[in-house]
């Protein structure tokens, strides 16, 4: 009778122990190409250029350098997020192989599809400045080929800085970015806590001295590890609400068409701008407004 009642509190107690085991802490990783080392003009980011195929390999190698770094400070789950293109830049089969990827477009939450409030972290890989950052590599902001740039509440944003009030919505801080110069500057700016990780020195919108992409690799993997370490510290980038946001198109005609759709009124040939509850809605409106047949 002893023996067995030992072995029944002894099952107990396992049990207990196994169902005490904290979850593993999620991190989102949001991962785009122009802000990967190496990548400074068409050839690389664009499937018609003849590097297209290497910048592949030098994105899906960074984001593993991120999840390494994440989870050289313990166990993590992880989501990736295909930001580039048409979302399907990552090489997935080179990812471990308990990550999670969202790819393809259109989806509602954009470069940050997949995020909630249960994630400890946001992590971006290969970002880039935004329109109007002089001599910054591939600047733009949502589309290089449609957009001026994008306002919220009158502050000029790169998709950085966009991302990151997205992710506070949901109460999710910015762990970590990487890029050029420009590019991690203007996240560390609403975020000064986030490390971050300069791969190239911008000289112009096709021109930087850059890293090998084995050094770019290190330095986010190391720069990770110590962000892990900031965990329950960081703080989120909230927004005023509602937002004001005031949007550039580069031709007047989409401004023209912009203006048609409620809640949005034209400021100039250029620009149009409105107030919306919250970054969701802005970011489904935008998906709109920049996929609208070229005239």
């Amino acid at each position: 009778m002893i023996a067995r009642l030992s072995v029944v509190v002894f099952f107990s107690l396992s049990v207990l122990h196994v169902q005490a085991q904290p979850r593993p802490r999620k991190v989102f990783i949001s991962a785009d190409m122009e802000g990967i080392t190496g990548v400074v003009q068409p050839a690389q980011p664009g499937p018609e250029g003849f590097e297209y195929g290497r910048a592949r390999e030098w994105m899906t190698a960074e984001v593993n350098a991120a999840i390494a770094g994440i989870r050289a400070a313990g166990a993590a789950e992880i989501v990736v997020c295909d930001s580039h293109g048409n979302g399907q830049s990552v090489l997935i089969d080179r990812l471990p192989d308990d990550v999670r990827i969202v790819r393809g477009f259109p989806r509602p939450l954009e470069m940050m599809q997949g995020i909630d409030e249960s994630f400890a972290a946001a992590v971006f890989i290969g970002y880039h400045a935004s329109e109007w950052s002089a001599n910054a590599v591939r600047g733009h902001t949502i589309s290089s080929a449609r957009l001026l740039g994008v306002k919220l509440n009158g502050m000029e944003v790169s998709e950085g800085i966009y991302s990151a009030a997205l992710a506070g919505q949901f109460g999710v801080p910015v762990a970590f970015v990487s890029g050029d110069r420009l590019a991690v500057t203007q996240v560390q700016r609403i975020a000064p806590a986030a490390e971050g990780a300069i791969v190239k020195e911008p000289y112009g919108y096709h021109a930087a001295m850059t890293l090998t992409p084995a050094r770019g690799q290190a330095l986010i993997r190391e720069g990770l590890s110590r962000a892990m370490g900031k965990l329950g510290s960081l703080q989120p980038y909230r927004i005023r609400t509602p937002i004001e946001l005031e949007v550039g198109f580069k031709l007047t005609i989409d401004a023209e068409r912009a203006a048609f759709v409620p809640g949005l009124s034209r400021s100039d040939a250029h620009n149009v701008k409105g107030s919306f509850k919250d970054m969701t809605e802005i970011t489904k409106l935008l998906q709109v407004l920049t996929s609208l047949e070229l005239p």
